[in-house]
């Protein structure tokens, strides 16, 4: 087996230079949604439209989880839906194996924080990500529920000892939001993250993107944001930019195959990408078969090639490591530990 320390100048070398350098998958972090289900409306998401069976039993979570550290991946994202909603979760992360993990995040609405903030700090949960779009009418226009933002915030307020980010999806109903927003995560003790919006994501396939896709004129300020105040590198803010403008971007190397992996909740395991089909399933085989199988080592390297629908997530990742020269470890690392999906939207998520 080759050393982790080796792994991601393998993932590198194969990307970039040719794919004979390219070790097997063994992605650095693992994103679970133990709950599909959502109580939130927002208009960037079709998630809260549906009724999602969750087919992951409390037993068969907890065995995933260890399955997960036995792998060796060290950063677990419990997204969804609304994690949150899933009511044996804190039951699932007390009887798993979670010393195995460095980082264990969890991507939340925010909107049963209050209530569930004891039960989050006496967890070992150790980051909260919690989804704002904008400051209070705004965000709760966009996430479809009034008093969104200040639940969230309170329920922010009252976590200790967690490390907390606001999740916010750039777009354009709140584009002069955005520095006021960053001003109050750092009153909670806060870092920003952010996510772009997304065309081909099956949970926007009816989602009104239109309303938040930002001017032209907006897009500047977008640009501004992430690099003066995200402290974002120039590559990803130009990335950004012509994306936002609708101008010719050149795709990298999409690298997620190599980076994490998705579970669904149905089970279905994904090669760290929504559009494209799975590649295996843990209600039938160990997730260690599945990341060892001939269809997850084809989808990843078929991912490198852009044989794919093409999304926006996890682009931070691919572009990073499209640019070595800028601290593209650093970088990747530091992307996987957001989440693909703009917890209403889309972005390019990471790891931890």
């Amino acid at each position: 087996m080759q050393p982790r320390s080796l792994y991601l100048p393998g993932v590198w070398l194969g990307s970039q230079i040719s794919d004979a350098f390219l070790p097997s998958p063994a992605p650095l972090a693992a994103h679970i949604k133990l709950t599909e289900n959502c109580q939130a409306k927002c208009i960037s998401c079709d998630y809260w439209k549906s009724r999602w069976q969750d087919s992951i039993g409390k037993e068969r979570a907890v065995e995933l989880i260890n399955e997960i550290g036995d792998c060796g991946i060290r950063a677990l994202r419990l997204t969804g839906g609304e994690p949150l909603l899933r009511k044996d979760l804190f039951e699932i992360l007390g009887e798993a194996k979670t010393s195995a993990f460095k980082r264990i995040v969890i991507q939340t609405n925010g909107l049963a924080l209050k209530k569930l903030h004891r039960e989050v700090n006496a967890s070992p949960i150790t980051h909260v990500a919690v989804s704002i779009d904008g400051l209070k009418q705004t965000n709760d226009q966009i996430r479809g529920i009034r008093g969104y933002f200040d639940l969230a915030v309170e329920g922010m307020s009252l976590l200790r000892n967690k490390k907390i980010a606001i999740s916010v999806t750039l777009n354009g109903m709140s584009v002069q939001e955005l520095p006021e927003l960053a001003e109050v995560a750092r009153s909670l003790g806060a870092t920003v993250e952010t996510n772009i919006l997304s065309r081909s994501l099956f949970f926007l396939k009816d989602a009104d993107l239109s309303t938040m896709w930002p001017q032209q004129s907006e897009v500047a300020t977008l640009a501004s944001f992430l690099r003066d105040t995200v402290k974002r590198p120039g590559y990803e803010v130009d990335y950004v930019t012509r994306y936002y403008k609708q101008e010719a971007v050149e795709e990298p190397p999409c690298v997620l195959g190599f980076l994490q992996v998705f579970v669904l909740s149905n089970g279905d395991v994904l090669t760290g990408c929504y559009p494209l089909p799975p590649v295996g399933n843990i209600l039938h085989n160990k997730l260690e078969e599945v990341l060892r199988s001939e269809a997850y080592m084809r989808q990843s390297r078929a991912m490198l090639r852009r044989e794919c629908p093409g999304c926006t997530c996890g682009i931070e990742s691919s572009l990073a490591m499209k640019h070595a020269g800028s601290s593209a470890l650093y970088e990747i690392a530091s992307a996987m530990r957001r989440d693909p999906r703009p917890k209403t939207v889309a972005s390019k998520q990471p790891v931890a």
